[in-house]
């Protein structure tokens, strides 16, 4: 039960001013463990306004009230507070320079690399990196590590199936090669949100073939609270930082440069530039990459 009568009473736009915002912050951190202040307040507004309607509730003080009573309503409510939009070769330009040059340059330092994707979401990005590997005949002598704070996107990610519109960025030959090409699944595997073509129906379904997703290893960690070992050949962190704070972006830029060996290297997203490179000791060889200095 709410214990502060004023945050249950006030309507919408009360719940969203001042200190009792800064309650509600609180009070979501208390249910779901997610440190709202470390995202843009706008962002955030917007999010808990868009939960506040799906789920039916007058007022703030209600959503919360229901969190706490229904679990499961609660995992669909940490869900909605990750953005969890990805596909294999997001910016297909930037994993081709990412294959070209700096996967040989890691490959040759070390002959045992270990990976880390921050903010994996529904798993493409680390698959993504798993089948250049692969194609490096470097996939076994790997170790790559995926996390996210979604719970839901971490379950589907282990699943290792995708919709045709997630793998459009994935050409055919590596299609045939690290994809299997599903006739049919059980209701309960269809991954959500099911994604259907223009005349209505469910797109074709592919599962990320068992030697590429064996090598995967994936986590359920906040990237604020991580406690992975240091010393990552690479670090793949993109377009997560966009809607945190500079404050945020900062401390996290910090505790990612330390995970990294010297020379590893950081490749982040195609909006995302890290303005203080150097007080951090990284500099930035490439257009989304950044790398730790020895």
């Amino acid at each position: 039960m709410l214990r502060n009568s004023k945050l249950a009473n006030d309507d919408h736009s009360d719940a969203l001013r001042g200190t009792s915002f800064k309650l509600l912050q609180r009070k979501v951190y208390q249910l779901t463990g997610i440190d709202l202040s470390l995202y843009k307040e706008k962002q955030v507004k917007r999010l808990l306004e868009s939960a506040r309607r799906r789920y039916n509730a007058d007022t703030f003080g209600e959503l919360l009230k229901r969190l706490e009573q229904d679990d499961l309503l609660l995992d669909k409510f940490k869900s909605r507070l990750s953005i969890n939009v990805s596909e294999f070769f997001r910016d297909a330009a930037r994993f081709e320079y990412f294959a070209d040059n700096i996967l040989p340059e890691v490959l040759n330092e070390n002959s045992t690399p270990s990976f880390w994707s921050a903010g994996c979401s529904v798993g493409c990005e680390p698959y993504t990196l798993a089948i250049l590997l692969a194609e490096e005949q470097h996939l076994d002598k790997s170790i790559i590590i995926a996390s996210d704070i979604d719970e839901e996107a971490v379950a589907r990610a282990e699943t290792a199936l995708y919709w045709e519109s997630e793998i459009r960025g994935v050409n055919d030959y590596l299609r045939a090669k690290y994809f299997n090409h599903l006739e049919s699944v059980s209701e309960n595997e269809i991954p959500e949100p099911s994604r259907r073509t223009s005349d209505g129906k469910l797109e074709d379904l592919y599962q990320v073939k068992k030697d590429v997703r064996e090598v995967v290893e994936f986590k359920i960690e906040d990237l604020f609270n991580c406690k992975y070992k240091s010393e990552f050949d690479l670090i793949v962190c993109r377009n997560v930082t966009i809607y945190f704070t500079e404050a945020a972006k900062k401390t996290l830029y910090e505790q990612l440069t330390e995970a990294l060996k010297p020379g590893g290297y950081l490749f982040v997203g195609g909006t995302e530039i890290i303005f203080q490179a150097e007080e951090l000791g990284i500099e930035n060889p490439a257009p989304f990459f950044y790398r730790r200095l020895k």
